[in-house]
């Protein structure tokens, strides 16, 4: 019998979604590039963090990952050195290099912010991060969400002591 995977259930899809989103903020606030993965971009004129949801579940494989989109000409460079067989070339040990930094960088990066993230989940994607959740805590979201609700208040109060009625004059 063969293996096949299996994909995850709707609920599963939702919650992996919404860490994706967090994820993509938490890394866009710490100043990183993020790539749309959601947009149809041609990916090689893409530079920065790609944040993507597996739909397999749990076992098969599915999951939160993040990894780091090199920019095309010393992706390319690379590629052409690995296909000629160039093991020493330039390009390669500076493509690796800056994968293995950047995945260090985000790693550190979400952690400060509270997620569980873990390397080498994927052999075939080595520079890849898993991010398996988030603790609850604080967050800078809960400074955004207070000075957003502080900034509607204080625009509903300057409507209302604009109107006409609020002013005491007659509603023309």
């Amino acid at each position: 019998m063969t293996w096949m995977p299996t994909p995850a259930d709707a609920d599963v899809l939702a919650r992996r979604a919404a860490l994706a989103r967090a994820v993509n903020e938490e890394l866009a606030v710490a100043g990183l590039p993020v790539v749309p993965n959601d947009t149809g971009l041609d990916r090689s004129v893409a530079v920065g963090a790609l944040v993507s949801v597996d739909p397999l579940d749990d076992e098969s494989g599915g999951g939160v990952f993040v990894e780091w989109v090199t920019h095309f000409v010393l992706a390319s460079a690379a590629m052409d050195a690995l296909s000629e067989g160039r093991e020493g070339d330039p390009s390669l040990h500076l493509a690796g290099t800056v994968a293995s930094a950047m995945q260090d960088a985000i790693a550190e990066i979400l952690s400060a912010a509270g997620y569980t993230v873990a390397k080498d989940v994927n052999d075939m994607a080595p520079f890849q991060l898993q991010v398996k959740s988030r603790q609850s805590g604080l967050s800078w979201r809960d400074w955004l969400d207070a000075q957003t609700a502080r900034r509607e208040e204080a625009l509903r109060e300057t409507a209302n002591n604009r109107t006409p009625h609020a002013r005491g004059e007659p509603p023309s």
